[in-house]
């Protein structure tokens, strides 16, 4: 079995697995929507002349970011909900989040490049969707959320987010990357995705920037170079494996 896509020379490989592995001049090796091996050194095994790679020098790998809150759009007329929440869900997308999670069974979702499950059982840790709200437990362990859909929030990134804890707080590059992949993935039992493991489904973000805390040093700035979901780079343009 060879890769149908590979990522080679990945300045970091965030894996966000129970060890929060960091591997550096890595490679992840990818047999249609599953990972099949993630590794350092030499990738050639996996290649032959059907396989599409990608190089991705100077840039970071980290799983699909979650949302784990989605609430859609419901103070709109019934009308506008169906398009706002589209308008909604793309914006989010753009951002790298490429799975939520919602308790509004109206706005579910599975397609090619975004997943939107129902939340099957309560949240066991805090979830975060503005400073005040970190501000007024400071947690160690939180999940993230955008908070769309409340009443005049139009937030479709962790960013500006993510950016206001790094600085405001001391919140670690680790805590923040956990909140927003592995950790919403574990709390509501989605055991296919949220790391970069062999058997997971590849759902990926290259990032340009050479290490996480870059990304979370970085507003106003899109630093998302390439999106893979189910194992099909996506964005920002289609590449068939």
């Amino acid at each position: 079995m060879k890769a149908t896509l590979l990522i080679k020379n990945i300045e970091n490989l965030y894996t966000c697995d129970d060890q929060f592995t960091i591997l550096q001049k890595a490679y992840i090796a990818i047999h249609h929507e599953q990972i099949v091996e993630i590794g350092t050194g030499s990738y050639l095994k996996w290649i032959d002349d059907a396989t599409r790679v990608i190089d991705a020098v100077g840039e970071i790998v980290v799983p699909g970011f979650i949302d784990c809150n989605f609430k859609g759009f419901r103070h709109v007329r019934i009308g506008d909900q169906l398009r706002e929440n589209r308008t909604a869900m793309f914006a989010m997308r753009q951002n790298g989040i490429l799975t939520l999670f919602t308790k509004d069974p109206e706005v579910l979702k599975k397609d090619l490049t975004q997943d939107i499950f129902l939340q099957k059982n309560e949240c066991s840790l805090p979830i975060v969707e503005r400073e005040y709200e970190y501000e007024n437990i400071s947690p160690k362990k939180f999940l993230i959320s955008c908070g769309f859909g409340k009443p005049n929030s139009y937030v479709y990134s962790f960013q500006p987010l993510c950016y206001y804890l790094f600085h405001m707080h001391n919140v670690d590059a680790k805590t923040l990357l956990e909140a927003m992949t592995s950790l919403p993935a574990k709390t509501f039992d989605l055991t296919d995705r949220g790391s970069i493991e062999p058997g997971k489904r590849a759902d990926l973000l290259v990032l340009q920037v050479p290490t996480i805390e870059h990304y979370f040093q970085t507003i106003g700035r899109p630093l998302i170079h390439r999106m893979i979901k189910n194992g099909i780079p996506f964005y920002p343009e289609w590449m068939v494996c």
